[in-house]
């Protein structure tokens, strides 16, 4: 479901559901039906820095360019853990984008990772541009002037590609939760990097929050603000602003 909604495409172009097809992409799977343990997520961070092939050599060329990580701890404490993981991918330029957490409408509880000042932490909204109830608030936990969440993206009853029992795949709508939103953000970072391959992790944060439309309410009554960060992201004004023609 997520990576369908960062890159899924229907050959018979009824279900439009990616935000970039014909990316290309590469897995870590770090969870069991138990859960992620820190010592797997780490392991696979490490990997996508420089991922093995079967023989076990690392190939640092073939790291990603945006990982999309749609998980997260609990909400309301620091936990560092995974934070040296997330430093590594940014002095690597991997864009790290993180889902924000589903543990709204409380103040203080975007989730780490979501929460390190080197991630983009995305929240969700729903289709009139509202944020959802569940989407995790800012401030942030290790500073009030580190903003979060960064950015907001639809989140609410997304439809995407699922498995069925097969072995293919259906199209499934009513999926709802900030993992929904993350990727959607991760297929814009796609979509600038295709059209400027040269774009540094620093300088596509920049744009992302700088093109974002703009979104506040009753509660949130400036920009930017600890419900939906710089606002909605804006893919045609993101890529418009590093490409011509």
């Amino acid at each position: 479901h997520v990576m369908g909604s960062i890159l899924g495409s229907d050959p018979n172009n009824q279900h439009v559901i990616g935000v970039a097809p014909g990316a290309k992409f590469i897995v870590a799977n770090g969870f069991s039906e138990m859960g992620g343990y820190d010592d797997d997520l780490i392991a696979c961070g490490e990997w996508m820095l420089a991922p093995k092939d079967a023989n076990g050599t690392p190939h640092p060329e073939m790291a990603p360019d945006v990982i999309n990580n749609s998980w997260g701890g609990s909400a309301g404490f620091v936990n560092d853990f995974y934070r040296q993981v997330v430093q590594a991918w940014r002095s690597a330029d991997i864009v790290p984008v993180f889902a924000a957490g589903n543990d709204g409408p409380g103040e203080q509880t975007v989730s780490c990772p979501g929460a390190y000042p080197e991630a983009i932490a995305v929240g969700a909204i729903d289709i009139n541009n509202v944020l959802a109830n569940f989407s995790s608030r800012g401030p942030g936990l290790y500073n009030d002037e580190i903003q979060k969440p960064n950015v907001c993206a639809p989140g609410v009853n997304i439809t995407s590609s699922i498995p069925d029992e097969s072995g293919g795949h259906i199209y499934e709508g009513g999926w709802s939760g900030t993992s929904m939103a993350t990727p959607h953000v991760t297929g814009v970072v796609a979509l600038m990097l295709s059209a400027d391959a040269s774009l540094t992790c620093d300088r596509v944060e920049d744009i992302l929050i700088t093109s974002a439309t703009p979104l506040k309410d009753a509660n949130y009554t400036s920009v930017p603000n600890y419900g939906y960060g710089y606002g909605l992201f804006n893919a045609f004004d993101a890529v418009a602003s590093v490409a011509s023609g």
